[in-house]
């Protein structure tokens, strides 16, 4: 990218909030790529000034109380309460706005209220929702089948609420994006491929390029791997 439109798009300013620690060393590659250029970048994490004794506070206390997965600045898989998560997310993004930024993305795929915004937010749930739906809207004549791949096995009863309306059969699998070796990913990706599903949803955005290959390699459907998906629709936003 060159000339005055690569300037202007660089000199725009993105927030990201992650529900982990920032920064997201492990998501940036694949999204700037996918995004297609460099803008200025601010970075909120929700667990970014808490102690780990206040991180461990924020963990699901029952069955009723979903779960999220994410990520600590040093890799550290952990789990939190989706309530409190949607507790902490409205100062995430004032503090962002207080910065400037011209639109924000989360780093999350998991289903919020909107919070209200002087600038446009973007949930990666409603975009790959969305996404989902308009691909299996060509296919009414038969049967489909959806498979969700998640970090954790406890999410799975929120997944099913949440895909509910897709119109289709679910199945799901688990796999951590973040402590899951070579060879479980391998694994879960043959195990997904027996499924003869029609298409499959990584749904965490820790997912990488490099997972969504194996997937892809392993069972010839669509794959949809959020990130990358967040990256572009950023993208058609930031396009001025």
């Amino acid at each position: 990218m060159s000339g005055l439109r690569g300037e202007a798009l660089e000199a725009l300013k993105l927030g990201i909030i992650t529900i982990g620690q920032s920064p997201r060393v492990d998501v940036l590659p694949d999204f700037i790529s996918a995004l297609g250029f460099e803008p200025r970048i601010e970075q909120r994490g929700l667990l970014d000034d808490l102690t780990g004794t206040a991180i461990a506070s924020l963990a699901p206390v029952s069955a009723l109380d979903e779960t999220l997965v994410t990520r600590l600045r040093d890799g550290t898989e952990v789990k939190l309460s989706e309530r409190r998560v949607v507790e902490m997310l409205p100062q995430a993004v004032v503090s962002l706005e207080g910065r400037g930024v011209d639109l924000i993305a989360l780093f999350c795929t998991g289903e919020f209220p909107p919070v209200s915004s002087s600038v446009p937010v973007l949930y990666p749930s409603a975009i790959v929702g969305s996404v989902v739906a308009a691909l299996f809207s060509s296919m009414k004549d038969r049967d489909r089948t959806l498979c969700v791949v998640a970090p954790a096995k406890e999410q799975y009863s929120m997944l099913a609420r949440k895909w509910r309306d897709a119109g289709c059969a679910l199945a799901f699998e688990t796999l951590s994006p973040y402590t899951g070796s070579a060879a479980e990913i391998e694994r879960c990706a043959e195990r997904v491929a027996m499924l003869r599903c029609d298409m499959i949803v990584l749904d965490c955005i820790g997912y990488t390029e490099k997972i969504r290959s194996a997937f892809a390699s392993a069972a010839r459907v669509p794959i949809i791997l959020p990130r990358t998906l967040l990256a572009r629709v950023t993208a058609e936003l930031l396009a001025r």
